[in-house]
């Protein structure tokens, strides 16, 4: 009977007939997956091969002599290798120096670790750290992956609306891993519950964020950046604002409904009652003011936390820039003990991955297919016009989620819309789907005739998870490797708390299974 059943579900014949050749619908998938985990095996196994396998002999004559021969190749240590050098303390390689990186390594510097820090530029925050919206919003977060706005980025390849903000691009199909990445996308982020959850994961990291800057605001590493409390959403109509209102609730957001100007005034405690503003409170009507913090500049904050580290920890923290992670470097118990760069190897005990979506990269390199895909953003500036308010620019954020508007000392900064694609850079960012759509949607909402030319205009690539949560995670199979990537847009808002939370599972204190790369399906 149980035959018969097999016969009927995978066989395109009737019962009473046996075909010669009988390809089924079953047989062609399963060969399929067979043919695909064939090809992934292949391509990870090729990829770890192309590492550097050296003996114990090997690895501590390069760390004496700073060169050996190997396979008829000679190779060469990092001259920074000796810089910091000190006795009875583990060094730990910290690969990129963005926003994430940096901060990784303040974390352990702060933990008594040596820290050496490996940048491909001449400079830190070169890429996706360079620019931002000037937003740190670290209690406050809407996923980019969800249910909804995949079932969009997948309609707008084709009907391309004018009001979408996200959207796919065909060659981010093209991507190393993109259908891991869609895969767990589909598992992940299909249900509100799963959306929530994701929320709350984010929202963790930073609180943890918030209290390492309470630590580090004693040290005058924050001082000098502006930090303005309250973000302001205005809402056209009840329903919208109390949907919004129970959202903020649930994920335990503090906020504040206001309904007049005089409450707005009240918690601003600023005179806001000019006519294009009364205009725009009579369009909208109703409105939300979050009690959070905002407004940070990405780049400046890198650059300060180099200059920390630089000057209070002179003999146990080193950079190397223009240097470029290429392979791993492991002994016979296939113990990761270097990186081999454009410059020579770098020795370790640790490494932690801070690369963005280029962090997969490298996982490869460890048998990891690693389900990021780089999600292009864009951020434009121009000198803001007068009587442009701080306080209503923010309204901006909240009725359109992905954009964000501020006004840091009379400069506008306009950001937002995100476009799953490859890492093709753009020789003019002025003339992309984003920033037009972000230039028209302001114009619109704010009753502006800004034009493209008034605008200084960047495009980056934000590393995107299928989830939208962070990875920070042990590499499966190799002990003293990790990554700290995925952070998307917000890397700023949760730098501090994802390196503390690598921190800990760096030390093995606590298991982080929320942000694990074990989480994910196919990898």
């Amino acid at each position: 009977m149980i035959r018969k059943i097999l016969k009927f579900g995978f066989s395109t014949t009737t019962l009473n007939q046996e075909p010669k050749h009988r390809f089924s619908l079953f047989k062609i998938i399963a060969g399929a997956a067979i043919g695909v985990y064939g090809f992934d095996q292949g391509r990870k196994y090729r990829e770890y091969l192309s590492n550097i396998f050296l003996t114990k002999e090997q690895l501590n004559d390069l760390a004496l002599k700073n060169m050996i021969k190997s396979k008829d190749s000679q190779l060469i240590a990092h001259p920074i290798n000796s810089v910091n050098n000190i006795k009875n303390k583990e060094k730990v390689v910290v690969l990129g120096g963005g926003i994430i990186g940096i901060s990784q390594a303040l974390k352990l510097l702060r933990m008594g670790y040596n820290v050496t820090v490996i940048e491909q530029a001449h400079t830190v925050a070169s890429e996706c750290s360079a620019f931002n919206g000037n937003v740190f919003n670290p209690m406050y977060f809407l996923p980019l992956v969800t249910r909804d706005n995949l079932i969009y980025m997948i309609k707008n390849i084709f009907e391309k609306p004018e009001l979408t903000t996200v959207r796919f691009n065909m060659n981010g199909f093209l991507e190393d891993n993109f259908i891991q990445w869609g895969i767990n996308s589909l598992l992940l982020s299909m249900t509100d519950n799963a959306q929530i959850e994701n929320s709350r994961k984010q929202l963790r990291i930073g609180s943890l964020t918030l209290q390492d800057i309470e630590k580090l605001k004693p040290t005058g590493l924050l001082k000098g950046h502006l930090i303005a409390k309250g973000q302001l959403g205005f809402f056209a109509s009840d329903q919208k604002v109390n949907a919004y209102k129970d959202r903020l609730e649930l994920l335990g957001i503090p906020h504040i409904k206001v309904e007049s100007f005089e409450q707005i005034e009240q918690f601003t405690k600023t005179d806001l009652k000019t006519e294009p503003n009364l205009k725009l409170f009579n369009r909208f009507k109703k409105a939300l003011i979050l009690t959070t913090e905002s407004n940070l500049e990405t780049r400046d904050l890198t650059q300060s936390m180099l200059k920390y580290c630089q000057e209070n920890f002179p003999n146990q923290f080193a950079i190397a820039f223009q240097t470029s992670a290429q392979n791993f470097v492991l002994d016979p118990d296939k113990n990761v003990r270097g990186i081999q760069t454009n410059k020579g190897i770098v020795l370790g005990d640790r490494f932690v991955i801070c690369l963005a979506h280029k962090s997969k990269q490298l996982a490869q390199k460890l048998r990891l297919n690693l389900p990021i895909v780089p999600a292009k953003g864009w951020a434009m500036g121009r000198t803001a016009p007068e009587n442009f308010n701080q306080t209503l620019v923010k309204e901006f954020t909240l009725n359109t989620p992905n954009y964000f508007a501020t006004n840091l000392n009379g400069h506008l900064r306009l950001a937002g819309c995100a476009e799953v694609c490859n890492d093709t850079p753009s020789s003019d960012a002025s003339s992309e789907w984003g920033a037009i759509q972000i230039l028209n949607r302001f114009n619109e909402q704010n009753g502006f005739d800004f034009k493209m030319n008034d605008f200084t205009v960047r495009s980056c690539f934000r590393p995107l998870t299928p989830d939208d949560v962070a990875i920070i995670s042990e590499v499966p199979g190799f002990k003293n490797v990790f990554i700290n990537a995925g952070h998307g847009s917000r890397g700023m808002s949760y730098c501090f708390g994802a390196a503390d939370i690598m921190s800990q599972v760096m030390e093995g204190s606590k298991d982080f299974e929320d942000y694990s790369v074990k989480r994910y399906y196919f990898i």
